[in-house]
């Protein structure tokens, strides 16, 4: 009788333990999501800032947003120091990486929307992977080298490709939620 009453007292701690861990480990994982979140949405207010900036043309406040955008993206511990992150998403982080150094050597708008179209992709391609908590609109113009995509806060299309020489030109492709 005393071997089943320590047997499951046994029992009983060990499956608190394992509770307890379980718990923590799902806290870890929320607290890495919500960290991811927060990163995430710091590069999309500077994207959206250097957005802006290129539909009216203004090539200084889009430099710096895509400035701060690159000091988010370089600096974060959550893209740089992240071992699993860092191995699933290497080419990912890589030419995000390398759009921003176009952008940070860009002498005018010209190159500066090339660097941004990349920038773009890329940041579309992180949205799409992750969870998003708010509404964007994934918006297309088909002159632009080609075709380029780009994210926007608002429906309405202001394409930061042509700046305000085309300033409608493009289509709300797609809402992302």
């Amino acid at each position: 009788m005393k071997s089943i009453i320590t047997l499951t007292l046994f029992s009983l701690i060990s499956f608190s333990a394992l509770a307890q861990q379980v718990h923590h480990e799902n806290h870890d994982q929320k607290e890495e999501q919500h960290q991811h979140r927060g990163h995430l949405e710091i590069l999309l207010g500077h994207y959206m800032d250097a957005k802006n900036a290129l539909v009216q043309d203004d090539f200084e406040t889009a430099k710096e947003s895509l400035k701060a955008f690159a000091e988010e993206v370089q600096g974060s511990e959550e893209m740089n120091e992240h071992e699993e992150h860092s191995e699933k998403h290497a080419d990912h982080h890589a030419n995000i990486v390398a759009a921003v150094e176009d952008a940070s050597e860009a002498e005018n708008i010209d190159s500066l929307r090339a660097a941004f179209k990349n920038i773009s992709y890329e940041l579309i391609t992180a949205v799409e992977n992750q969870e998003y908590d708010g509404t964007l609109f994934k918006q297309f113009c088909p002159m632009f080298e080609g075709g380029s995509s780009w994210l926007s806060t608002e429906k309405e299309v202001q394409n930061p490709f042509y700046g305000q020489k085309m300033h409608n030109c493009g289509d709300s492709a797609e809402i992302i939620e």
